[in-house]
């Protein structure tokens, strides 16, 4: 009998130690974490067994075609970034503006300052015209990727080199002193067209190159669009259009205004009117014919 209290005394003192044990705080989440220890250590052994979801050693893993996708479905290609005008120049900072795209919005002062004077007469530039900064000689090169339409010399202008890029975009490149590429070839942007050197039609400037852009022949100031995307070309172009008074100028190419049989020999001399910009009438030869 004794022996069998002692038992039943025995599991009653445990059953109370067990009880107390479980009103403290930390005993409860101990057995969980130490429950959820064992289930992960369960499951991580598991998958060191079954190896049946490594690839075999010999399996090669073979890459898709270049633009199609696992299911066979063709890829959308993504689309480039467009290029970023640049100057005609490899290094910026050892070139100065020598001479300014002619505004009509500008001031007086400045439409004076870019006119360029040949053969008795004034003409507009239609372009901007880099020289470097101690006079020499220096490398012209692409501002935009594209084809060579024209790649040749010009009595008047020097060699000359134009370039065709997208949407009737074409860039102009006058004076050069030599050329580096040959027309039909494609250039990308950057890369040397030849250098820059001097030209009859604008001798003032000396050692230079004239840097034009055209959007389907219409001229835009190249400094309102450098750093900017191509597409900004075609907005620039409109504008300037918008811009043009009524009553425009001779076009490009064309003869002096007829009254000054002087002016008309000359050019005959020549043989052609340079390219570069629309003439106007010389002061000197107003006051002369009044």
């Amino acid at each position: 009998m004794k022996k069998e209290e002692n038992q039943r005394s025995s599991k009653s003192e445990e059953k109370i130690n067990i009880q107390r044990l479980l009103k403290k705080r930390w005993v409860v989440p101990a057995l969980y974490l130490i429950a959820a220890a064992g289930v992960l250590s369960s499951v991580f052994f598991l998958q060191g067994q079954d190896e049946s979801a490594l690839p075999e050693d010999n399996m090669e893993v073979t890459e898709g075609e270049q633009g199609t996708n696992p299911y066979g479905e063709n890829a959308i290609e993504v689309t480039s970034s467009q290029e970023i005008v640049r100057m005609p120049v490899e290094e910026e900072a050892n070139v100065t503006v020598v001479g300014q795209f002619y505004d009509v919005n500008a001031s007086e002062e400045e439409q004076q300052e870019a006119l360029v004077y040949y053969n008795n007469t004034y003409f507009q530039n239609k372009g901007i015209d880099l020289a470097h900064v101690e006079g020499e000689a220096f490398s012209v090169v692409a501002s935009l990727s594209g084809t060579v339409l024209r790649a040749e010399k010009d009595e008047l202008l020097g060699y000359v080199v134009e370039i065709s890029h997208d949407d009737g975009v074409v860039t102009h490149y006058h004076s050069l002193g030599s050329l580096a590429v040959e027309e039909g070839a494609t250039v990308q942007q950057g890369d040397v067209l030849g250098e820059a050197g001097r030209s009859i039609y604008n001798e003032d400037a000396g050692i230079h190159v004239h840097f034009e852009i055209r959007q389907d022949g219409v001229a835009i100031n190249p400094n309102d669009i450098f750093q900017q995307p191509i597409d900004a070309i075609k907005d620039a172009a409109s504008k300037e259009e918008e811009d043009q008074p009524a009553e425009e100028a001779p076009a490009e190419g064309e003869q002096p205004a007829e009254g000054d049989e002087n002016e008309a020999d000359a050019t005959d001399d020549e043989g052609e009117q340079p390219e570069e910009g629309l003439p106007m009438e010389d002061e000197s030869t107003e006051n002369t014919q009044e």
